[in-house]
């Protein structure tokens, strides 16, 4: 297998998930998807990555521990949502994260992934470096995220198709078509409420699993206060529980 088809073979499996359990029918699970890991890959340490994955047949079952999510500000403050839709409150985050373990290995009911696979730390298209070319075959970063599109994204909506999540969090309202590509219909509703002065899309796929998308969670300029998380939780509970 060369690194072109490594790159395929991983990005079609589980290559930018954090993982956790899928669900299934009979149970299904909450997905959380971003859009790419942060800090970014190197080009060597990408490769590394890749042969690792594949060779052991890696199908991403999650993080070792809770504490793990925790430690990061985009997981407490996807923990402070996840809490609030379960009937909780953003303060009791950590609580909820010990307790029911969302993404950790063998610990059921949640998912966590991205719409892309390599790392970046931003999403700004001049991160995508030369020796990626050599791994992926794409001199760009846009040829990378068309294929993504074209490739990634039916595989990613299979999952879905299989496994029918209740709900999936998007994170990144401006990347609504994308969202909307990896796990809707092309003609599915898509409504708009603004919540807290702050943007809240959702509908739902022909699996009827409610997709959400919100403004990103680790920023200034999004969901970040506790007041808006909280009124964006319950909102949530509330259009799961009306389905």
């Amino acid at each position: 297998m060369d690194n072109r088809e490594l790159f395929q073979a991983w990005s079609l499996g589980y290559g930018g998930c954090d993982g956790g359990d899928l669900g299934s029918p009979e149970k299904p699970a909450i997905w959380a998807c971003g859009i790419e890991w942060g800090g970014g890959h190197q080009p060597a340490d990408l490769l590394k990555q890749m042969e690792e994955n594949v060779s052991s047949q890696w199908n991403s079952s999650g993080y070792d521990g809770w504490e793990e999510n925790i430690n990061y500000r985009f997981n407490w403050q996807l923990m402070k949502l996840l809490s609030v839709i379960h009937g909780g409150y953003v303060s009791e985050y950590k609580q909820f994260a010990e307790e029911h373990q969302p993404f950790v290995q063998g610990k059921s009911g949640y998912f966590k992934m991205n719409l892309y696979p390599i790392a970046f730390k931003d999403t700004n298209d001049t991160r995508w470096q030369s020796g990626f070319l050599d791994i992926t075959g794409f001199h760009q970063k846009s040829d990378y995220l068309a294929w993504c599109h074209e490739h990634r994204f039916p595989q990613m909506r299979q999952w879905a198709e299989v496994s029918q999540p209740k709900l999936i969090i998007c994170l990144g309202k401006s990347y609504l078509p994308e969202f909307k590509m990896a796990f809707m219909e092309p003609d599915a509703v898509i409504h708009e409420e603004v919540i807290d002065e702050k943007v809240l899309y959702w509908g739902r796929n022909s699996q009827q699993s409610l997709v959400v998308v919100i403004p990103f969670m680790a920023n200034r300029h999004g969901l970040n206060r506790n007041v808006s998380i909280q009124k964006f939780g319950e909102h949530i509970a509330a259009l799961m529980q009306a389905a």
